[in-house]
């Protein structure tokens, strides 16, 4: 080939991989060639979606692709976060890692959707340091993806396509060609797919992601929750012509159905591909890349000057009519939209059972004008909204176990992926005579709550579709105790005695310790009987620590 391909062909087809379908990927070997991960949702420290990643990357290659980078924002790369990603990727070994071309949030604050960048020398200048900076610290080339859009800056000095093929030549990175994303921002835009399709340096085509999107008449929404249309899968037909045998991938991320739909998709992709990649592959043809010249109204902060007034626009509680001078034009009420929304999502996830309780209207009003009272600073949405709480208190003064609702939700939810911590078998507690000395015994996810309602009640009337009962106060406030065994969140309500023995249990104290210190308080008379129920329970719940790694642990899913 002239000039030789720099990424890699040949992977063939695959899927997004998505939490309904981890059981079929379990289950069985399925009829595909490799899957990708969303990188930002394994970035945890333990639990469930992990344990299950390590079981599926046995049986298959996987990419990971983040959302997350934000290797456009002005401020510079994250670090920490790169590390955290490299670190993912030496555990898994994937085929290759990506992310998207595009910024996330101005800095503190991270508005978790992929906002296209100003088509400027300075802009491009910026984000070829940032990849080459990011490519350091993962220590492999990375791919970028380029985003749907739905405005123009008014300093953009090239078109998309340009920046595209610039960008990636001079960071020396790989691209990511969404096939679905052009053609809805040539709708956008009013340009021609394939202009943009045949600027793109053939040899640098890692990957094709092929989704659907929502048709609203005068403009389209990347929202891959539809099939993907014909219109993309005719331009995916070009795009085999022109690059090859480029492993390519249906997404869904919303409406998700069965997986065996999702299968016959990619079969439909595979069956496009056969006849339209050249056999052999035709020599690739050198792509000229044009400079792109610097606009002279943009200073050296211009960058940060442009996403700050785009991230004012998007917390705005009401967007402005759009000005002359504006240094963003366009359909911004989308982004406005689209940050309450994804926002409201994460919360109503989290707080599960708080807005089943609420009502979904309700709820999700509420969760829109947290979400701009309290944008996210953080690159993960795993741990956004522990304020909530405290928000509703303030709103329902009068409805304690709406907030302790909340409040069980929130705990539950933070305990599904804490860190990997072994338990002690009730087998092996038999078999040792020192774990009731040992400090520190009781299991870190374990955690206290007081609580004055029947919350339990209400949560589980929720969660077992019944009757919800009526909020009513406890007699005396109880002590709910929220722990996780195995890969499941669990709670349960503890009498006054068993509850002061797991506080001294949860301050550090040993078993022996907490016995010691309850005999003294009046609450336990010494009867061997309850201490032994307590124990039992303790290790039949999964509560008590192993004293280091346990030989042939092995966490069930």
């Amino acid at each position: 080939m002239s000039p030789t391909s720099i990424a890699t062909r040949g992977t063939g087809f695959g899927l997004g991989l998505r939490t309904q379908h981890y059981a079929d990927f379990l289950a069985r070997k399925q009829p595909l060639d490799w899957l990708e991960i969303i990188t930002d949702n394994y970035l945890i420290d333990g639990g469930k979606p992990l344990a299950v990643l390590d079981a599926i990357r046995r049986d298959y290659p996987v990419a990971m692709h983040g959302v997350a980078m934000s290797i456009g924002a002005s401020q510079g790369v994250d670090v920490p976060y790169l590390q955290r990603v490299k670190a993912l990727a030496d555990r898994i070994e994937p085929l290759w890692v990506s992310d998207h071309l595009c910024w996330t949030g101005p800095g503190p604050e991270q508005l978790h959707d992929l906002y296209p960048l100003p088509y400027t020398d300075e802009s491009a200048r910026h984000v070829i340091a940032q990849i080459r900076r990011a490519q350091d610290v993962l220590d492999r080339r990375l791919v970028l993806e380029n985003v749907s859009s739905y405005v123009r800056y008014r300093q953009d000095s090239a078109s998309e396509w340009q920046f595209l093929a610039h960008i990636a030549q001079e960071a020396d990175c790989l691209l990511l060609v969404d096939v679905n994303n052009i053609y809805v921002s040539s709708v956008n835009h009013g340009f021609d797919p394939l202009t943009y399709l045949h600027a793109l340096p053939a040899q640098r085509v890692q990957q094709i992601h092929l989704a659907g999107h929502s048709d609203n008449g005068d403009h389209i929404i990347d929202t891959h929750d539809h099939p993907v249309a014909q219109p993309v899968w005719d331009l995916y037909a070009q795009a085999c012509q022109r690059f090859g045998a480029v492993a390519a991938m249906i997404e869904r991320d919303d409406h998700i159905p069965p997986l065996a739909e999702l299968l016959d998709e990619m079969a439909i992709a595979r069956r496009i591909a056969a006849e339209h990649v050249a056999s052999p592959v035709p020599s690739f043809v050198p792509v000229a890349i044009p400079a792109i010249t610097l606009d002279p109204i943009v200073g050296p902060a211009g960058l940060a000057v442009v996403q700050r007034h785009f991230a004012d626009r998007v917390l705005a509680n009401a967007l402005p009519p759009e000005m002359p001078d504006d240094l963003v034009t366009g359909r911004l009420p989308i982004y406005h939209h689209a940050y309450r929304a994804r926002l409201a999502d994460v919360l109503a996830d989290t707080y599960a059972k708080t807005c089943l309780y609420m009502g979904s209207d309700t709820f999700e009003a509420h969760a829109r004008d947290y979400a701009v009272a309290h944008p996210p600073r953080t690159r993960s949405l795993n741990r956004y909204g522990e304020g909530l709480v405290g928000t509703l208190r303030a709103a329902y003064p009068d409805n304690p176990e709406l907030h302790e609702l909340a409040q069980l939700d929130w705990d539950l939810r933070t305990r599904f992926d804490s860190d990997d911590v072994a338990a002690l078998a009730p087998a092996a507690a038999q078999a040792s005579d020192t774990w009731t000395t040992r400090p520190r015994v009781l299991h870190p996810s374990a955690l206290l709550r007081a609580i004055t309602t029947n919350v339990v009640g209400v949560w589980n009337a929720i969660h077992t579709d019944d009757d919800v009962p009526e909020a009513v106060a406890l007699p005396a406030p109880a002590t709910l105790l929220v722990w996780r065994k195995g890969h499941q969140p669990h709670f349960r309500t503890l009498d006054a005695a068993e509850a002061a023995w797991v506080q001294a249990l949860h301050a550090g104290a040993s078993v022996h310790d907490a016995c010691a210190a309850l005999l003294g308080s009046g609450l336990w008379q010494g009867d061997p009987t309850v201490l032994g129920g307590w124990l039992a329970q303790l290790l039949d719940d999964g509560l008590v620590r192993a004293d280091g790694p346990v030989e042939g642990y092995v966490p069930t899913y």
